[in-house]
């Protein structure tokens, strides 16, 4: 089978009978996703980085454990998770969004005007403002449901929680997230 085609759990079936170069396809597949989330928890593109390697590097040494035919993303985004709460149990120190993100702004018929660039640019600064200061289950759900676009049964799998809870993380979280742009804006508009 062409490793480009295969599933990720054929391939991580490959990975938990040894077989490294199915490992390097599974790294390189989710790279950017993967990466993405991470600097969305911790707030530091070479924190997230490390992680990454950790998660990874986790993913090897406990190929065994890996049970097929489950889900390896929701595995893999378990153990990334597990590798956060360790990273911020150490710290002790509440993680900040990263806000150094590319920023698209589609203006129909031309270029954005400068303007417009700033106040998107103050927009995605103040939504991750306001994800960074969540809790941390509501923020990993809030992150791994809008910017990893997993499922709530996803979700479940990696937070180990039930499906009922995770609804429940992401509707306070979307309420916390709503409560302090409306304080900011409130604030700027008096």
């Amino acid at each position: 089978m062409d490793q480009k085609s295969a599933s990720d759990e054929w391939l991580m079936g490959r990975v938990k009978a040894g077989e490294r170069d199915c490992l390097e396809t599974l790294v390189r597949r989710y790279a950017s996703p993967l990466l993405t989330y991470l600097q969305r928890m911790v707030g530091d593109p070479q924190r997230a980085e490390d992680l990454f390697q950790d998660a990874f590097l986790a993913v090897w040494t406990k190929r065994r454990t890996y049970r097929f035919p489950n889900r390896f993303r929701s595995w893999l985004f378990a153990i990334a998770t597990n590798r956060c709460r360790l990273a911020f149990r150490q710290a002790r120190t509440l993680p900040v969004v990263a806000s150094d993100e590319t920023i698209a702004v589609t203006v129909p018929g031309g270029d954005p005007t400068p303007s417009e660039v700033a106040v998107t640019t103050e927009t995605v600064q103040l939504v991750a403002a306001a994800v960074s200061r969540l809790p941390d289950q509501q923020r990993t759900v809030l992150v791994l449901r809008n910017w990893n676009g997993l499922s709530y049964a996803e979700i479940a799998e990696v937070v180990g929680c039930s499906e009922a809870t995770v609804r429940s993380h992401m509707h306070h979280a979307l309420a916390g997230v709503r409560r302090y742009l409306e304080a900011r804006w409130k604030n700027d508009h008096l």
